[in-house]
């Protein structure tokens, strides 16, 4: 009799404590205290993450702000410096220009010639680098252009020397539209008794006459048109020396 009302009074404990323990654990106050803080926590996250995004947003906008509107100056003043170019070519000398053209113009095809001969990539990875540009970016340059390679080693070569910046498309649109090489190196403010040398050396380079040194040869700025070279004005007479092939270049004013 001992035995069993130990035994019973034993699992009455048991159950006590059984209820006493999922008592606890259903307590809706304690539930609801957890659920809150877990809920805060989750709402702080929610906007960090907003404000995060939000900054970010912000930034990028700012950013393509700021490119548009470089942009937007850059365009002007391209715009700019075009038309004070074109302007100024216009009043080029008309005897020293031309005889300045008929010489370049001799000097590009024989550029032509080599780059028939030998293929363009050739003539391109020679003079590329004398213009800061890889052989690749000028022969994709040459077939946008749809130009000879003569006229593309002319236009470099300007635009090298040239302090008013402009695109190589730029200075095609005053070519196609009449202006000729002299005349356009005017507007450039380029003395145009240095234009011919400077064109003469990288021509070399470009027929593998001569060796390219990883620069433009030098044209510098200022009204003077005749001295340095074959082209000269005096008295308004205009003379020019007889020989302009390219022969074995020798790189000029570097």
């Amino acid at each position: 009799m001992k035995a069993i009302t130990g035994a019973f009074l034993g699992g009455v404990l048991i159950l006590a404590s059984q209820g006493a323990a999922l008592g606890q654990g259903s307590d809706p106050a304690s539930s609801g205290a957890a659920s809150t803080t877990a809920g805060a926590q989750t709402s702080l996250e929610a906007r960090q993450q907003k404000e995060t995004r939000t900054q970010m947003q912000a930034e990028t906008q700012g950013q393509a702000q700021t490119e548009a509107s470089a942009e937007a100056n850059a365009d002007a003043n391209g715009s700019a410096s075009f038309k004070t170019v074109r302007d100024r070519a216009k009043e080029a000398p008309s005897k020293a220009r031309v005889a300045l053209e008929k010489r370049l113009a001799e000097i590009s095809k024989e550029i032509d010639a080599e780059a028939a001969a030998q293929g363009g990539a050739v003539v391109a990875d020679r003079v590329a680098g004398e213009f800061g540009l890889t052989g690749e970016s000028l022969v994709s340059e040459q077939n946008t252009l749809n130009t000879g390679w003569g006229d593309l080693v002319i236009a470099h070569t300007l635009l090298a020397n040239a302090k008013t910046r402009l695109s190589t498309e730029q200075l095609y649109s005053l070519h196609r539209s009449g202006m000729g090489w002299g005349q356009i190196a005017y507007g450039l403010n380029l003395r145009l008794g240095e234009v011919e040398a400077a064109v003469k050396s990288e021509g070399g380079v470009a027929t593998g006459m001569a060796k390219a040194d990883g620069k433009a040869a030098r044209i510098h700025s200022g009204a003077r048109v005749g001295a340095g070279t074959k082209t000269s004005v005096s008295a308004g007479k205009t003379s020019v020396g007889a020989s302009s092939g390219l022969g074995v270049g020798v790189k000029v004013g570097k």
